[in-house]
């Protein structure tokens, strides 16, 4: 890096504080600071769809992947979601829009009441701490600049943090406008450049082992069914649901999601060939650090400093709206409902903008924590998963009535034993230098198991099912809503003098 490229990382970060800047002047409630005021247009949303979805957890996630193990990453890791947010984008948001919520845990409570609302909340909470691309800002600037990678967190989530409590998510959608377009020219500029240097796709094939061009590669059929199941995420992400409720109609959803997956694609292939590239460049690094290692040692000065500014608009782009969501759930969905139900909009938007940075604190720590991106990637998929896909996708095509209990048992079991699993493995396994996670083998009948930590969802899913089941055994049908809530209205207040 030289001085052009450090003038160009300072004049977007510098950008990134003046919009949200900029933004915050058109802040007068909680729904323009959550939602946008429901106002946002199909253009905005291919921007802010497109570049939170696609963070660095899968810049560095699936590069990760294909740089141990090849095509994988794109056949195994990524490509599941496509099909996911394609039942998202045509049958799912179709039957939201219908509704006037603000977040997934208004969907929970509209059906369930407040203690499955909570139980959401608090996983919806978790899986939104941005802490994947925290780790990737850390990655960067360690590997770039020489910065600790802890002093490299804490730098990420600080300037995230400014900006998002300014602008909500009108800011997040301006600035991911900037970061969509400087991701894209970047990664493509970067992929051109350094196929040149490898030869090309005949270089690759070349130079790396068969197995890299297999589609499942040599992972386990367990993992590869835990990345299918991950995808399941897709479903109840709650910025895709943020999105929805944000959008201006329900035309404008599907035109974004449908752009959104063609450009997914091309970005999740080109990350799946730079990691190979990397490979068979013999790139001495992490393979966390292999696709930036690659990248800063092809580009040329001024290049440079574009791509890593486009990495770290990859980051913030992720990091800011995940962070909105992260706070409004503790403070809308969790803190108002539970301990003060007449808060007016005023209250709780001072409150999530503290939540903001109790949520920024929480993701830094567990940043830390993390050995592998992909292992925090599944884990935190794994806790919405299991806590709140059973119980919504219930609610909203079941040909019954729902109870309250089935709703509770159902995410209280999902949580529960993914939350126990990963604790389980964490204490009574050991890190697996080959496969980069963390593996508890059990002798049971004289036979060895080999349990990876990213097999809780294959468990907290069933327990998940299971506690639905016993609960609507358990419990008579909640009485029809009245007609307010199933309007979707919200027990806002209006602001006080």
């Amino acid at each position: 890096m030289n001085a052009i490229d450090f003038a160009i990382v300072a004049a977007y970060l510098a950008g990134m504080i003046g919009v949200g800047a900029l933004a915050s002047r058109r802040i007068h409630g909680f729904r323009d600071y959550f939602v946008a005021g429901g106002q946002m247009t199909a253009s905005l949303l291919v921007c802010t769809l497109v570049s939170t979805y696609y963070g660095l957890d899968v810049l560095f996630g699936g590069s990760e992947v294909s740089f141990l193990e090849g095509v994988v990453a794109f056949f195994g890791y990524t490509r599941p979601y496509y099909v996911t947010i394609l039942i998202a984008a045509f049958v799912i948001a179709r039957k939201l829009k219908h509704y006037d919520f603000l977040s997934l845990p208004d969907v929970a409570a509209h059906f369930y009441g407040n203690g499955t609302r909570a139980v959401v909340a608090i996983a919806s909470a978790f899986y939104a701490l941005p802490l994947l691309s925290i780790m990737g800002i850390g990655i960067l600037l360690d590997l770039v600049m020489g910065i600790p990678f802890v002093w490299g967190v804490l730098l990420g989530a600080a300037v995230s943090v400014v900006y998002t409590i300014m602008g909500g998510l009108l800011a997040d959608a301006l600035t991911d406008t900037l970061q969509f377009v400087l991701m894209c020219v970047t990664l493509g500029i970067a992929a051109v450049l350094t196929l040149r240097t490898t030869g090309g796709v005949d270089g690759l094939q070349a130079a790396l082992p068969a197995s890299f061009f297999d589609p499942t590669g040599t992972y386990p059929a367990w993992v590869l069914l835990v990345f299918a199941g991950s995808a399941l995420s897709a479903l109840i992400e709650p910025a895709f649901y943020q999105r929805i409720f944000a959008a201006v109609d329900y035309r404008a959803v599907v035109v974004a999601l449908v752009i959104g997956i063609v450009l997914w694609a091309a970005y999740d292939w080109v990350t799946t060939i730079l990691g190979m590239a990397a490979a068979a460049r013999g790139i001495d690094a992490e393979p966390r650090y292999a696709l930036l290692a690659l990248v800063l040692e092809v580009l040329p000065a001024g290049l440079r400093g574009l791509f890593v500014a486009g990495v770290l608009a990859t980051a913030m782009s992720t990091i800011d709206s995940y962070l909105l969501i992260a706070g409004g759930n503790l403070a809308y969905d969790l803190y108002r409902p539970l301990f003060r139900p007449d808060m007016d909009e005023q209250r709780v938007l001072r409150l999530a903008r503290w939540m903001i940075l109790v949520s920024a604190a929480a993701s830094v720590a567990l940043a830390l924590f993390f050995r592998s991106v992909v292992s925090a990637w599944i884990f935190m998929s794994t806790v919405l998963v299991a806590a709140a896909l059973v119980p919504l996708l219930a609610a909203l095509y079941a040909p019954w009535r729902p109870t309250p209990a089935a709703g509770l048992a159902s995410s209280l079991a999902g949580l529960g034993v993914a939350v126990g699993y990963f604790a389980l493995v964490s204490v009574f396994g050991s890190y697996d230098e080959e496969w980069a996670t963390k593996i508890w083998t059990v002798e049971l009948g004289g036979r060895s198991f080999e349990l990876w930590q990213e097999y809780a969802l294959l468990f907290a899913l069933p327990a998940s099912a299971a506690g639905y089941l016993l609960g609507r055994l358990g419990s008579r049908a909640a009485p029809e809503p009245a007609p307010e809530a199933a309007a979707g209205a919200h027990p806002l207040t209006p602001s006080g003098p």
